[in-house]
Formats: C-alpha cells, sequence, structure tokens
C-alpha cells in the first residue's frame, strides 16, 4: 500500500511532510493535501486533434499551478513558476468543476501539470465518476512522474499526455546526471525517468483509441517539442518512441518553441551555454523532425505549422487564455 504521509509523485523523491498540522512544500511548494492550486478552466480548442475535436466543444482544460519541474523556456511560467499564482480550491469544487466543464461541451477533462496534486485529484476523479462524470479524464503531464502517482491514477485516468521533453545522452555517460537536464529543466535526470514514466503509462493504458467522431477514448498520447540546434535530442526521442513504445504509438510532435521565461530575459544559464534557445524554430529543423519520424514508420504523428510559435502562446491574464 502506498504511503501518502510523504510526498514522492515525482522523480525529485522529496519525501515532505503534507498531511501534517505543519505541512512542509517541497521544491514546488504544495503543500496541503486537502486543496489545489488552480488557475483556469476552460474549454481549450488548442490541443491536439483528438482532445479538442471540433467546435463548439473542445477540452475541459484545468490548468494547475506549482509545477514540479522548471523549464527555462516554459511557455506556462506565468502560473507554473510564479509563487501565489491561482487560488486553492477544495477536491469537492473541482468535482464541481468537471462537471461544470461537461455542460459547457467539454469532450474530456484535462488535467494540466496535474503530478503535485496526484493525491487530491485520485480522489475528485473518484467521487466524480462515481456521480456519473462519463467524459474521458487526460493527465496532461510534463513527464516527470514517478511510479507512485501513475499508479494512483490506475483505473481513474483514461488518457496519458505526457511530454518526453529530452532526450537521453547515449550509453557513455551515466543517465542518472545529465547537465542539459538540469540546464534546461531543473532536474538532473529527466531522461532516465521520463522514460520509465511514459513505458509504465502505456502498459497501463495501451495505445491511443478514438471513437467514430476521432477523438481520444483511451491511451498514451506523447509529446514532444522540438527545439533549435536538436537541443532536445528529438532523434533520440523519436528512437525510443519506436523502439521501446512501438510504431504504433501516436505522436504530437510540436513546433511551436518560442523563446519564453528565463530564455526570453536573457539571464539563465542555459541561453549562455546553448544560443540556440534564443531564437525561434526553423523551419528546415522542423521539417527534418517530421522526416526522422515519418522514416522510423511514426506513422500516427501530428504535425504543426511553425505559426503555432505565436500563436500558441499563452496569456493567463485573459478569460480565454489563447485568445
Amino acid at each position: 500500500m502506498m504511503d501518502t504521509s510523504t510526498c514522492n509523485l515525482c522523480g525529485r523523491h522529496c519525501e515532505v511532510r503534507r498531511n501534517c498540522p505543519n505541512p512542509k512544500g517541497g521544491f514546488c511548494g504544495a503543500v496541503d493535501q486537502a486543496t489545489v492550486g488552480l488557475s483556469q478552466a476552460v474549454i481549450h480548442h488548442g490541443e491536439e486533434p483528438p482532445l479538442s475535436g471540433k467546435p463548439p466543444g473542445g477540452s475541459g482544460a484545468i490548468f494547475f499551478t506549482r509545477c514540479n519541474l522548471a523549464c527555462v523556456f516554459c511557455q506556462n511560467s506565468d502560473i507554473s513558476q510564479t509563487p501565489g499564482a491561482g487560488q486553492e480550491v477544495t477536491v469537492d469544487t473541482l468535482v464541481a468543476l468537471m462537471f461544470e466543464l461537461k455542460r459547457m461541451g467539454a469532450y474530456n477533462i484535462n488535467l494540466v501539470s496535474p503530478t503535485q496534486y496526484a493525491f487530491q485529484l485520485a480522489q475528485a476523479i473518484y467521487r466524480a465518476k462515481n456521480m456519473g462524470l462519463d467524459l474521458p479524464v487526460v493527465y496532461n503531464t510534463g513527464g516527470y512522474d514517478s511510479d507512485d502517482a501513475i499508479d494512483l491514477m490506475d483505473g481513474l485516468v483514461d488518457v496519458y499526455l505526457p511530454d518526453a521533453k529530452l532526450g537521453n545522452q547515449g550509453g557513455k555517460y551515466p543517465e542518472e546526471y545529465d547537465s542539459r537536464s538540469q540546464d534546461f529543466l531543473g532536474v538532473p535526470d529527466y531522461p532516465e525517468k521520463n522514460m520509465k514514466a511514459i513505458e509504465r503509462m502505456l502498459r497501463q493504458v495501451g495505445h491511443l483509441t478514438l471513437d467514430d467522431k476521432g477523438l481520444a477514448t483511451r491511451g498514451l498520447l506523447v509529446r514532444h517539442l522540438v527545439l533549435p540546434d536538436n537541443l532536445a535530442r528529438t532523434d533520440r526521442v523519436l528512437a525510443w518512441i519506436h523502439d521501446k513504445l512501438g510504431p504504433d504509438t501516436y505522436l504530437a510532435l510540436m513546433a511551436q518553441y518560442f523563446p519564453r521565461n528565463k530564455v526570453e530575459l536573457g539571464y539563465s544559464q542555459s541561453f549562455a551555454n546553448y544560443p540556440g534557445l534564443g531564437r525561434p524554430l526553423s523551419v528546415r529543423e522542423y521539417d527534418e523532425a517530421v522526416d526522422r519520424a515519418l522514416a522510423l514508420g511514426l506513422f500516427h504523428t501530428y504535425i504543426q505549422d511553425l505559426s503555432a510559435a505565436t500563436y500558441y502562446l499563452p496569456d493567463f491574464s485573459k478569460p480565454g487564455i489563447f485568445s
């Protein structure tokens, strides 16, 4: 049985106590196990086609605060890395919000950056489904999840939507420390723990399945953001997907990289070490990534136009976020 007295929900394994009279927060700062940090809940039309579908419906996205990663180019840093962002809400409020999103026309319940709140979300999903919620639940994560978090979601989450942000270094380097992982994402071992987590998700839900309207009902959809100068080691990510997850894997190959957060401000160590981060992705670089995916036989790959780099920049001060 899982020990919920200490937090091991992400790859950091902070083991902080979050359910005592004077709780202590770990890296992410999430503390109270009775509430979660909520930013916004909207009908989102900008997710992958199996999630957003066709208007007027869309993905019922619930954005959470206090991310467990520290990506220097994060597009959601206004809420994910800003102390005090959002508001605290209870599990009961989350349940009510899920039903409100359904009433608004959501095709699914899309939990964005959920890892640090897996305890509360497991309760909320369980209650909502017992109350008749019949929409697929999407676990939309940065991909630095522990076995504990994924096991908590077993039987509750229908669709896993993890990032695969960075490929591994290769066999000659110890995988427990990757300087690029540390500089870009704020953790030293992202590739190793990310691959383990995604493989566990696949064993739990299988490959993505769609209904007769092309909407996701169950399974795995992996996201990978292509970076300039192959800084995300896209070639290694794609090879791993093919070799370990299989060619039936659904992949969103994202072109929307744009210098944001610390990179945009130009003061992160990553900007000095990897100047390619200071510019948008080129057409040639993205086309090469698409060609590589297709050459590997990853034919369930969603591609983007490079205009996505500016179109999908979120503004969390607006009700519509992307409007």
